[in-house]
């Protein structure tokens, strides 16, 4: 049997992924970083924030719902891509990398989010503010549509619909044939506005709009992986190159030993949705906890305001997508202990809070086990409130959005190598270099 390890990292150009005989290989493509919530100025955005905190409500709420309420691999190949650093005005805004499909295959690029499950891609037929490039499904002789339909509508009005159908996958040189995704048809509201053609998520089968397979777990289920996980190295402003491993760690891209914390599916009714993990909450200077919740670990998170915001804030045309979502009572908590923080609802949103910029802020902290991780204060600060105010506003969110579940996003993860290891059913931390 043949086993492979894929390496998915920055570069300069995107090609797909090349067969290779029986010997272990990586494979490499890249990943640009998601940016930071400001405006060039240095002023926190709002108006665009608020399609990606109801894209986050969506993603949880939606599954939330269903709980109560198989691909076929080619042989492994390696090869390499790459894409360009998606980086304006000082803000590194995703990070994304690229996806073939069809026979022959079609160039795409897609948005690795470990917080959901299905593969999304747009046809050419596509109305709307569709994502680019789309994918022409008439020109590939392997696709095959089924009766099954396939819509997403969020909060913010924004949708996309289409049908359930099937064809050849590779990432990384990775290839699964007749792999279910959402071909999308029809798209609504703002829903397509990134700089990438779809969305892969790299979730459990459970949390699968379609009931489908997830790309990563067909992989897993025909055992060619040399280890059943992937890891995210996620770069800083540009500067970094940010890298996403399947099949193996990537050693030089954190220091000290990978610590892992097993998988919490009691959180949501014995069944594991997320890659999420028991937490002993946030702590501020080492005291007293903000309370305890369950640590989903989501490279898609999006930070955006609710929707009744205040649009009189500095606007900026960016999607902003990394930050920290907590259960409202552990924000209340884990402010109270910061100087000069003040509940920002009136002026920002429900959830928000701000500080005095000057402030020299002790470290912030989420305990899982017995291990402490922290958050870069760089992250933390989203930075002023409006211009010239000399509040800014907190990196961590209060929202409830069920189960008593927390969303840890890139603000948190830029700091910390994570490990999802799917064979073992747990999540590892290092800290990144």
């Amino acid at each position: 049997m043949l086993y492979l390890s894929a390496v998915i990292g920055i570069l300069s150009t995107v090609a797909a992924g090349t067969p290779v005989g029986d010997v272990k290989r990586s494979a490499v493509i890249s990943l640009p970083p998601r940016g930071w919530p400001r405006h060039p100025s240095g002023v926190f955005h709002l108006e665009h924030a608020l399609k990606d905190r109801a894209r986050m409500r969506h993603k949880y709420t939606s599954s939330q719902k269903r709980r109560t309420s198989g691909g076929h691999l080619n042989r492994r190949a390696s090869g390499s891509a790459a894409l360009k650093d998606d980086y304006e005005a000082g803000i590194d805004l995703l990070y994304y990398g690229p996806l073939s499909m069809g026979t022959p295959r079609q160039k795409l690029t897609v948005d690795f989010d470990t917080g959901s499950s299905d593969l999304v891609i747009p046809l050419s037929r596509c109305a709307g503010w569709c994502f680019e490039p789309v994918f022409n499904h008439t020109r590939s002789s392997t696709y095959k549509p089924t009766a099954q339909s396939f819509d997403i509508t969020y909060q913010d009005g924004s949708e996309a619909s289409g049908i359930v159908a099937r064809d050849t996958v590779t990432v990384a040189g990775l290839t699964v044939t007749k792999q279910a995704f959402g071909a999308i048809s029809d798209e609504y509201g703002g829903f397509g506005s990134g700089p990438y053609s779809g969305l892969l998520g790299l979730g459990f089968p459970a949390n699968a709009k379609s009931g489908q397979t997830p790309f990563f777990i067909s992989l897993c289920n025909r055992g060619v992986l040399t280890k059943k996980r992937f890891a995210f190295y996620l770069g800083r402003d540009g500067k970094k190159a940010s890298e996403l491993s399947i099949g193996k760690v990537d050693s030089s891209k954190y220091t000290g030993t990978i610590k892992y914390h097993p998988l919490d599916p009691a959180s949501t009714g014995g069944v594991q949705y997320y890659w999420n993990a028991l937490s002993g909450g946030f702590f501020y200077n080492g005291g007293k906890s903000s309370g305890a919740f369950s640590a989903v670990f989501d490279t898609g998170t999006s930070l955006v305001c609710p929707l009744s915001f205040n649009l009189s804030i500095t606007r900026g045309p960016h999607l902003l997508r990394f930050q920290i979502y907590i259960p409202t009572v552990a924000a209340e908590a884990l402010y109270k202990k910061i100087p000069g923080a003040k509940d920002a609802s009136a002026t920002v949103g429900a959830g928000f809070y701000s500080y005095p910029c000057s402030a020299k802020l002790a470290p912030i902290t989420l305990k899982l086990g017995s291990k402490q991780y922290a958050v870069n204060h760089l992250d933390f600060n989203l930075g002023p409130v409006e211009e010239g105010s000399s509040q800014c506003i907190g990196g961590i969110v209060g929202e409830d959005i069920g189960d008593n579940l927390a969303i840890m996003g890139d603000a948190f993860l830029k700091n910390w190598y994570t490990v999802y290891d799917y064979a073992g059913k747990r999540v590892g931390l290092a800290k990144a270099v």
